[in-house]
């Protein structure tokens, strides 16, 4: 297989994860004051150059955690900039040392496809969250038909249509999703086109802004980003890719992502990672090779160097609901891969992290389930004795 495509499929796959990226960037720009350019522009460069180095469609996504808390807490720009700087420093750490990959042979296959299941539920319950939401965009305006939420009418047709050409290889789900979402959107609602950049203004976090990063931020973003964004994303480009999957190690991917966060807290962007969510969304919706990284990874740049702030406006015209269908079958996907967990002590730890993780949170869950397993296996041993 050519290690760079650039066809339709290729095209489709690269929107998929637009699910998970947009509902967090763009509050981060609107509500944190992210500029949008920079914003923009360093999710861009680190799609292309982890598709230039992987080769394959390796997902570029914001650091949940930080994101999330960031958002609801309302926390500064040069705050989210720290986190940045942080975490880059520890992954680059981790990455170059070795000791991410120390710490990938703790990590059992149960333990992995257990955060991967717990993912793929908490994909699957945002995306009812956003089908079901009596907002239409993500800027909160509500639309209704005779009495009915818009949003859920319109999801429905979302599901329809992605069930429909989910198989199809002539005609790419993720791209009549996106552009019935844009479609509909344009509908009800007018971008705001300014062309040309947002000016960036470099900020440097002070010694408290750091302090809060690192407490609030960074501290329950660490377990999460060594799970699934390097080991479990690791796993599963070897599932999916073979072979051509090897050279996204646990190591590689734990230096791409200290890399890209050292330049992002720099400049002041969004902190990001890479993800098993993004890589399954990818492949499912038919990304095969790193060509479709280089597909959305210009197409952000264009964003951001051609239509700067303008360019949330026109990214917010995909309806909540086409958002969340597109999260609905990637959570799916990512629930089935516990398929090939058949021993019942393997299953025990798998579920024991899924019902932890909907409860508490994927750090206490992952940890739990560490411990588990290895209770498990000197127990069996000492049996045995």
């Amino acid at each position: 297989m050519d290690e760079f495509k650039f066809d339709r499929m290729e095209f489709a796959g690269s929107l998929a994860d637009l699910g998970t990226m947009l509902p967090l960037l763009i509050p981060l720009i609107v509500i944190n004051g992210l500029n949008a350019t920079v914003a923009l522009l360093v999710v861009g460069l680190f799609y292309i150059g982890a598709g230039l180095y992987y080769k394959i469609p390796v997902p570029v996504q914001p650091l949940k955690a930080v994101a999330v808390i960031a958002i609801t807490a309302g926390l500064s720009a040069p705050v989210i900039a720290a986190s940045g700087l942080i975490m880059g420093l520890l992954m680059l750490l981790m990455g170059s040392t070795g000791l991410i990959a120390q710490i990938d042979r703790v990590f059992s296959k149960p333990v992995i496809r257990g955060v991967q299941v717990a993912l793929g539920l908490l994909l699957f319950a945002k995306a009812a969250q956003y089908i079901i939401s009596p907002k239409f965009f993500i800027s909160g305006e509500s639309m209704t038909l005779m009495g009915m939420p818009l949003n859920i009418v319109l999801g429905l047709a979302g599901v329809l249509i992605a069930a429909l050409l989910l198989t199809n290889k002539k005609i790419p789900a993720a791209i009549i999703l996106v552009s019935f979402g844009f479609l509909v959107g344009l509908v009800f609602k007018a971008p705001n086109f300014t062309l040309g950049p947002q000016i960036p203004s470099i900020q440097i976090p002070t010694a408290l802004e750091i302090q809060t990063a690192l407490l609030i931020l960074v501290l329950p973003q660490i377990p999460v980003t060594i799970s699934n964004a390097v080991i479990s994303t690791s796993d599963l480009s070897k599932k999916y890719f073979g072979s051509r999957g090897t050279r996204a190690s646990s190591r590689a991917l734990a230096c791409s992502i200290g890399l890209a966060n050292l330049v992002a807290g720099t400049l002041g962007g969004m902190p990001m990672c890479h993800g098993s969510g993004g890589l399954a969304a990818h492949y499912h919706f038919g990304a095969r090779t790193g060509g479709s990284n280089l597909i959305i990874g210009g197409i952000f740049i264009i964003l951001a160097l051609l239509l700067g702030s303008s360019a949330v406006s026109i990214l917010a015209l995909i309806p909540l609901s086409i958002l969340g269908v597109m999260l609905a079958f990637t959570g799916i996907r990512m629930m089935l891969l516990a398929a090939d967990i058949r021993e019942q002590k393997d299953q025990l730890i798998m579920f024991t992290i899924v019902g932890l993780a909907m409860v508490t949170d994927m750090a206490i869950a992952f940890m739990t389930g560490i411990v588990l397993y290895y209770i498990l296996k000197w127990w069996s041993l000492w049996q045995r004795k």
